[in-house]
């Protein structure tokens, strides 16, 4: 949730620090003074933080005016991400179910038993991203060999309809970053899977028979996928 505001002119600043904390009726607000923003932008985040992008040539009573105008839709809009924060603030990772803790002292996340630690869930999404790709590029070094063609690009996206893709002609393969809240053995599955379309570009059975020389379970990480 952002929201925008008309451009403020250049005014000699009263504070030129490059950030600021400030308590706004019990609120936190993290303002940024940058030189290359040229108009406040107010932003409630997922993880309901609230920041406030400002011109460099700006004042702390500018920023409370700003805030105090917008008082009704900041107070909605930290509500309202509050009720979106992770139910019971968990994750799911690769079929494991961790608690999330947060820990601003935190510099990257981490697992700690059945817990997972993060400053922050921008970092949390970031630390999937690169546990996801890590893997994948693992899998398809694995069972690239047994397709014996070559792959031009591995493409990781956020669907919510489709695992996986692959484009035969260029050798594309398009993965769900969702893959990675799923059993190690489904992931391994969905690469074959879209791997072998490199070879068979369609389901016809010699798809399948292909896949089960690899892979004789495939039928049980199916519904795994589909739980």
């Amino acid at each position: 949730m952002a929201l925008e505001k008309q451009k403020v002119a250049r005014k000699t600043p009263s504070l030129r620090q490059k950030s600021l904390n400030l308590d706004f009726y019990g609120l936190s607000v993290l303002i940024h003074f940058k030189t290359n923003v040229k108009a406040m932008r107010l932003r409630v985040g997922k993880d309901a933080k609230i920041t406030l992008s400002m011109p460099f040539y700006s004042t702390q009573k500018m920023a409370l005016g700003f805030l105090e105008t917008h008082r009704i839709w900041l107070e909605n809009s930290y509500k309202k991400a509050l009720l979106n924060l992770p139910k019971d603030d968990e994750m799911k990772f690769l079929g494991q179910i961790y608690n999330i803790k947060f820990d601003e002292n935190a510099k990257v996340p981490f697992f700690e038993d059945k817990f997972i630690i993060t400053p922050n869930l921008k970092a949390l999404e970031r630390f999937k991203k690169v546990r996801a790709k890590e893997l994948f590029l693992e899998l398809v070094s694995c069972y690239q060999p047994h397709i014996n063609k070559p792959v031009s690009r591995i493409v990781i996206r956020d669907s919510k309809t489709r695992w996986g893709s692959c484009n035969h002609k260029k050798g594309y393969i398009n993965l769900s970053l969702r893959l990675i809240e799923k059993p190690l053995s489904a992931v391994r599955y969905v690469v074959l899977h879209e791997l072998t379309h490199l070879l068979y570009p369609h389901h016809q059975s010699s798809f399948y028979k292909f896949i089960e020389t690899i892979m004789p379970d495939y039928k049980e990480q199916e519904q795994i996928l589909k739980s």
